[in-house]
């Protein structure tokens, strides 16, 4: 019995560090001239995108609840509440700018960011492309 027991902790030891590490990995980001996707946890048409830009990580909003999603470790993706409250999507490398934002035509605010702040310039750059030339 003691066999099955250390291998079952074996086993959960091993899940949970296999999700850690898929959560902490930068998810895939897909844009094309109809949609701006994040792997399996967000899908905006680009025309309803209202506005893009980017900020610096000091001028995101403060949170304060985490509703539906995942943050640990510096790394914050899901649904979460701002200190004014307004609920917000996040995929964010906390302490890390450039900080993409953006909004929908339903006041939908969504941030995002990579590890290398050269891959969120690339992304956003575009982006901004798209939304230049959309009809």
């Amino acid at each position: 019995m003691e066999f099955v027991s250390n291998y079952f902790g074996i086993i959960i030891a091993v899940v949970v560090v296999a999700f850690l590490f898929w959560e902490y990995k930068d998810p895939k980001i897909t844009i094309s001239s109809e949609n701006f996707k994040v792997q399996n946890d967000i899908y905006i048409p680009i025309d309803e995108i209202t506005s893009a830009d980017t900020l610096l990580w000091n001028d995101m909003p403060v949170i304060t609840l985490r509703t539906n999603g995942f943050s640990l470790f510096g790394v914050n993706r899901g649904h979460f509440k701002t200190k004014d409250g307004n609920n917000v999507w996040l995929s964010v490398k906390s302490g890390i700018s450039p900080v993409i934002r953006i909004t929908n035509k339903n006041s939908r605010i969504y941030y995002l960011n990579r590890k290398n702040p050269d891959e969120t310039r690339k992304i956003f750059t575009s982006l901004a492309g798209y939304l230049k030339n959309r009809k």
